[in-house]
């Protein structure tokens, strides 16, 4: 149909903000997912993250830390607990040094605070919201 809006198809080559908003999406759904109750030590690891984002190899993964910076500060600026605090190393499973958490919270109380909130009550950010977060970094 003629004036139809159309929907944002990522890809690869997307521009970083918009590789976050894509993060943003996969991390709010992980964990709104069936055990969100019930399990709040889940944790998506780079890996599987990057194969989510349609990268064909889970090694792509090392190349989203400041996608997953660009979300946690977001998640910062709104009070919301850092979403980025979930991914973690395969081998490690703690997320890597740039992790960004809330003032003052460990790594576990970041990753329970995450499966806590409600991100079904809280909106995607804009591109153009991420896109200042990180010019503003």
């Amino acid at each position: 149909m003629a004036g139809t809006a159309r929907l944002r198809r990522y890809g690869a080559g997307d521009r970083l903000h918009v590789q976050a908003q894509r993060i943003w999406l996969i991390l709010a759904s992980f964990v709104s997912g069936p055990t969100r109750h019930h399990d709040d030590s889940r944790t998506i690891t780079y890996g599987e993250l990057a194969l989510r984002m349609g990268y064909a190899d889970g090694r792509a993964g090392h190349t989203l830390a400041r996608q997953l910076g660009i979300v946690g500060y977001c998640c910062l600026q709104n009070g919301l607990p850092a979403l980025n605090s979930i991914v973690v190393n395969a081998v490690t499973g703690a997320p890597g040094h740039d992790v960004v958490l809330g003032n003052g919270r460990t790594v576990a109380q970041e990753q329970r605070a995450v499966f806590r909130q409600d991100w079904h009550a809280v909106g995607v950010p804009t591109t153009g919201m991420l896109r200042s977060v990180w010019e503003d970094k």
